[in-house]
């Protein structure tokens, strides 16, 4: 979690994940929010019966939340199953 020194501050989000062999890889990226939760929702794909290496590979994905937030307010983060929380300054 970041929040950009721009005007009006950006809020950024860092997001790193596994993959689980050779042949998945990075799907998708949703994000939603209602009040002060933001949710964002990763996905992976693999084909199906694909015959794969099994390497554990990773990807990163860098998510601007936009600059929508109230100073001083508290917000939480969920990201599938895990969470954060954050005061905007």
């Amino acid at each position: 979690m970041a929040i950009a020194e721009s005007y009006p501050p950006q809020v950024m989000v860092y997001i790193q994940g596994g993959l689980s062999d050779g042949c998945t890889e990075f799907h998708e990226l949703k994000t939603s929010r209602g009040g002060n939760t933001v949710n964002i929702t990763v996905t992976t794909q693999r084909p199906r019966d694909a015959i794969c290496t099994q390497v554990y590979g990773y990807f990163e994905q860098n998510v601007n939340l936009g600059s929508d937030f109230v100073s001083g307010e508290t917000y939480t983060v969920k990201v599938n199953d895990k969470m954060t929380n954050f005061v905007m300054e």
